[in-house]
């Protein structure tokens, strides 16, 4: 039996009004391709739409799926077919993310916030909400000159896109490279969110430590680029990664890393994961992100697509088994990065092409950047949380976003001596 019957139960129960959603009959299996034509057969499982992929799947890595109840005789069976190797790790997904959830809960418990303070409390010892993020973003516009705050566009559910700049002379006057960034664009990836926080706390509170970053380059960033779907994670579904459009009665969301139009490419189950939408560029955080990519293109040095997880610094062409022109130049700038998260005592990320380390995917930010102007373009795929949920416990939280923050540094610096795209590009 496949998935749809406890999909659509917890469909009903959102429409019923439920609060959360339970995972208690789904089960965590890690499954291990070691063959091309079992990798082949394990990505025919991930489009399939009724299984929950953790973790992209490579070869001869460990990959993490989650499986209903009601499917796993069909899993097991498949996986024995073709003789890959799979164990079932958690027997119970719910209890995973309700550790999670008190370890969230414990934080609010220990807060001394008096209620009448609307600061935000910046810490990293929690994952913030879409609401502490936005209090934080507007508190350091109002009282920090090098940063300006605004909204973007409107979510499907009425809520603001918004984005900052940060510059040292004040105003992004695209005269100086831009760094481009966005993250949050699959909503339960939580660590990348809390990474570009991370690092924006940093760059605004001690920005004599980073000369390096500061004083030759701008930065435009979104935090949150799918806040309908970052709210749903915190409030109903802890492992829903799509925005929160109504595509037809059963099914909600689209993949936006899919819905960008450059070599976008259709996919007809709503359902799935990776949804890429009807048409290219329908979602409003689509079109938001593009009209803001638009308005800075002509100085944008270098893209930044932040997600979680897999320890990756990805580089284009995603769509395609394709390098692009300055592929030596990425990949060079990727490695400098490598070396200074080792250098911190972080582990050897993997760096290279797109396609080539994880798949081919259409629609996808990196490629539109690029395709856009952009010299530089890169995916980051953090640090996870082996298994101790989706994504990382908050009490690594510090850790990863500091050996995150060695990427931002190394990334900053270069751009900060190249000069501005030309007219042409």
């Amino acid at each position: 039996m496949k998935l749809w019957l406890p999909v659509l139960g917890c469909l009903l129960l959102v429409v019923l009004g439920v609060n959360s959603i339970a995972f208690t009959d789904f089960q965590l299996y890690v499954i291990t391709p070691a063959t091309p034509e079992q990798l082949d057969k394990v990505r025919e499982l991930e489009q399939d739409g009724n299984y929950d992929f953790w973790d992209v799947p490579r070869l001869n890595r460990k990959a993490r799926v989650m499986v209903s109840n009601y499917a796993e005789a069909k899993f097991e069976k498949f996986l024995e077919q073709y003789d890959i190797d799979y164990d079932s790790v958690i027997g119970n997904v719910q209890q995973i993310l309700d550790k999670e959830r008190r370890t969230n809960d414990d934080f609010y418990k220990r807060s001394k916030r008096n209620a009448a303070d609307t600061k935000a409390v910046v810490d990293f010892d929690h994952y913030w909400t879409l609401d502490e993020i936005y209090t934080f973003v507007d508190d350091l516009a109002t009282s920090n000159p090098s940063v300006k705050s605004f909204e973007i566009g409107r979510t499907p559910e009425g809520r603001p896109i918004k984005a900052l700049t940060i510059s040292k002379t004040g105003e992004v006057t695209k005269t100086r490279p831009v760094v481009f960034m966005d993250a949050g664009i699959h909503a339960r990836e939580w660590a990348g969110v809390m990474s570009v926080v991370y690092m924006i706390e940093q760059f605004t509170s001690h920005p004599e430590q980073y000369a390096d970053q500061l004083d030759n380059t701008d930065y435009v960033i979104i935090p949150v680029l799918n806040p309908d779907g970052y709210v749903y994670t915190h409030e109903v579904n802890r492992l829903w990664r799509k925005n929160r459009v109504q595509n037809n009665i059963l099914c909600a969301g689209v993949d936006l890393n899919r819905n960008f139009p450059f070599k976008w490419a259709f996919t007809s189950n709503a359902c799935t994961n990776t949804f890429a939408g009807m048409e290219a560029a329908t979602e409003s955080e689509t079109q938001a992100m593009m009209s803001l990519m638009d308005q800075y293109k002509s100085a944008m040095t270098l893209y930044i697509a932040v997600h979680t997880h897999g320890e990756m610094i990805l580089w284009p062409w995603g769509y395609d088994f394709v390098h692009c022109d300055n592929w030596e130049e990425h990949d060079n700038l990727g490695k400098v990065a490598q070396k200074a998260i080792m250098d911190v005592g972080g582990n050897e990320w993997i760096v290279g092409n797109s396609a080539d380390v994880l798949y081919r995917a259409s629609g996808a930010t990196d490629d539109y950047a690029f395709s856009n102007g952009a010299r530089l373009a890169y995916t980051i795929e953090l640090t996870g949380g082996g298994l101790e949920g989706f994504d990382l416990p908050a009490s690594e939280l510090g850790k990863v976003t500091t050996e995150t923050m060695e990427i931002y540094k190394a990334f900053g610096k270069y751009a900060g001596t190249l000069p501005l795209p030309t007219s042409d590009s």
